[in-house]
């Protein structure tokens, strides 16, 4: 497997980098990228990028120029791992949004990981930097920041769940992606769906990360510590190469992380900036901000963090001071 140099470039000025084998995390602690809509803010009207039903997948179809730039910053930033823009993309909103057909809305999600293959080949990086194509949860679709609550899941047929998250899974795989990124999920019960679609894929490797609404819990009510238990067996590390939680408040991680009692967890994590999702505003309440310092990612560490990176309100010069971060804490 190919292995990336450690050397600077002008492009990649930094030293880290990806050692994976059979899908196993060696290194101490890897960056994911951040916020797509953060790093895509600079190049798009980002007012109504936010106020559109596809929240920035639809970038995918007529500005994809924007969509390099956002990754490349990532790229320069540091991450060693992008993730597609593909968090709310799916096979029926690209029919009913783009007015495109199954067949197009499925090319369409696998094209997420070419372009994200150009501006690594583009950016002319040394570090083996890797694609992680986002699956985000059903709620996203709906446009109501249900996948805080999780309250669909109680209320949708399995099978219907099943039938409207394997045609982007299948997409991403066949677009050639290294990692599946199962982000933002609120319930066990969703988690199961995608797992069960993900076995159907046995070389297709994954990271499982859930939302979750306090120190304990998953958003839906699950306990984290119990969905861990579940979802980190030997049957799941088959594939699994590191479970957690996204789009957090960073004051909830250490709980979180010492809620659970499972041994030899690889942990990844990456909160938001500390703001709070409007739904009805389309916009994030970022009065409580909060600046994760290398006390946080020490502690987050010690207790089997493996990759790190930002969600909502993350964007590349943030990025980089987690790369600095990084590079102070395993030096």
């Amino acid at each position: 497997m190919r292995r990336g140099r450690v050397q600077k470039s002008k492009s990649c000025s930094k030293f880290s980098y990806v050692d994976m084998d059979s899908g196993v995390l060696n290194k101490k602690l890897y960056l994911l990228d951040g916020s797509f809509i953060s790093g895509v803010t600079p190049y798009v009207d980002i007012d109504s990028v936010m106020k559109h039903p596809l929240w920035g997948s639809n970038l995918l179809y007529n500005t994809e120029e924007a969509v390099v730039n956002g990754h490349k910053d990532y790229i320069r930033a540091g991450a060693e791992f992008l993730t597609t823009n593909t968090y709310q993309a799916n096979v029926e909103s690209f029919k009913k949004y783009l007015d495109l057909s199954s067949k197009q809305s499925f090319e369409l999600i696998k094209k997420s990981v070419a372009i994200c293959r150009r501006a690594i080949t583009e950016e002319n990086c040394e570090r083996n930097v890797r694609i992680m194509g986002s699956v985000g949860p059903y709620g996203a679709s709906l446009c109501d920041g249900s996948e805080y609550s999780g309250n669909y899941i109680d209320k949708i047929d399995l099978k219907e769940l099943y039938d409207w998250h394997k045609p982007r899974i299948q997409a991403l795989i066949e677009g050639g992606v290294d990692i599946l990124l199962f982000e933002t999920i609120p319930s066990v019960g969703e988690a199961n769906v995608l797992l069960n679609i993900l076995s159907e894929f046995p070389d297709q490797n994954a990271c499982l990360s859930f939302s979750c609404k306090d120190g304990s819990h998953l958003s839906h009510g699950e306990t984290f510590a119990s969905a861990v238990e579940k979802f980190w067996s030997k049957h799941y590390q088959k594939q699994l190469i590191a479970i957690g939680m996204n789009c957090l408040h960073p004051k909830y991680v250490a709980p979180l992380l010492k809620s659970v009692k499972t041994e030899n967890v690889n942990f990844i994590v990456y909160p938001n900036g500390g703001g709070t999702w409007d739904a009805v505003q389309k916009c994030w309440d970022t009065t409580n901000i909060y600046k994760i310092s290398l006390e946080d990612l020490t502690l987050w560490n010690e207790k089997g963090l493996k990759i790190f990176g930002g969600c909502c309100n993350t964007d590349a010069a943030e990025i980089a001071r987690f790369r600095n971060l990084i590079d102070t804490l395993c030096c």
